[in-house]
């Protein structure tokens, strides 16, 4: 794969589906043989060798998640006592705030992790590069809450990139498209979509979504998008 001078791999949009399913033929390829539930925190504990602690992160839950890839000091957020300490991390933990279970949604999580799972696998390199001059913090890659517009994107920088990478992927990963394809054509509910009855198909549809959030545990605003990409929906 292509990278820039800094070793920020190239990605294109039309290319995430391609790395979603490499990440998963090396961590779980039975994932890609039938439809299940991506497990995705045995796939970072287990396969991946990461450390999964679910820690505040900001008072504000500005950031999902965070993945360090040096050892060093990290900045977490004490509720109780309203203030930012410093914690020791080792390299390959990752920081889920609790915070996006409890006020987002378990598919919210999910693809949060799967999110730091991608920026293991694909921008250590870059992570490793520009820690040669570190100081005693470790080496991170944040999750954000808010997104860039990609109309901005000349603006960007490299951060960004692979910021808008593990957002893209991460999704795929929990929702490989042919597998998504086969249990989207199963659904009882997409099959009586109608132009010709608004109502109706409004509801099939929200109960479509429902029941494939539910079985890739992701969240409906996902399952919709990804019912969208690959045409099941305008």
């Amino acid at each position: 794969m292509k990278m820039t001078g800094n070793l920020v791999p190239y990605i294109a949009k039309e290319q995430f589906d391609n790395v979603a399913t490499e990440f998963l033929k090396k961590y779980c390829p039975e994932a890609l043989r039938s439809p299940m539930e991506i497990p995705i925190e045995t796939i970072a504990r287990d396969k991946m060798n990461l450390s999964v602690e679910h820690v505040n992160i900001t008072e504000d839950l500005s950031i999902y998640g965070q993945i360090f890839f040096t050892e060093g000091g990290a900045e977490v957020y004490k509720p109780d006592t309203d203030e930012f300490i410093v914690v020791k991390v080792k390299r390959g933990t990752v920081f889920i705030d609790p915070n996006v279970f409890f006020m987002r949604n378990l598919g919210c999580e999910r693809n949060t992790l799967a999110h730091e799972c991608l920026h293991w696998f694909k921008h250590k390199a870059y992570h490793t590069l520009q820690n040669l001059n570190s100081n005693k913090m470790a080496a991170a890659c944040k999750c954000p809450t808010e997104q860039k517009a990609e109309a901005k994107s000349a603006q960007w920088t490299d951060e960004d990139w692979m910021e808008w990478q593990a957002n893209g992927i991460a999704p795929k990963i929990l929702m490989p498209k042919d597998m998504f394809r086969i249990q989207a054509d199963k659904n009882k509910y997409l099959k009586k979509l109608s132009p010709k009855d608004s109502e109706y198909s409004q509801r099939y549809l929200e109960l479509a979504v429902a029941e494939l959030a539910d079985f890739f545990k992701v969240s409906k605003q996902s399952a919709t998008i990804r019912l969208k990409e690959l045409g099941y929906i305008l």
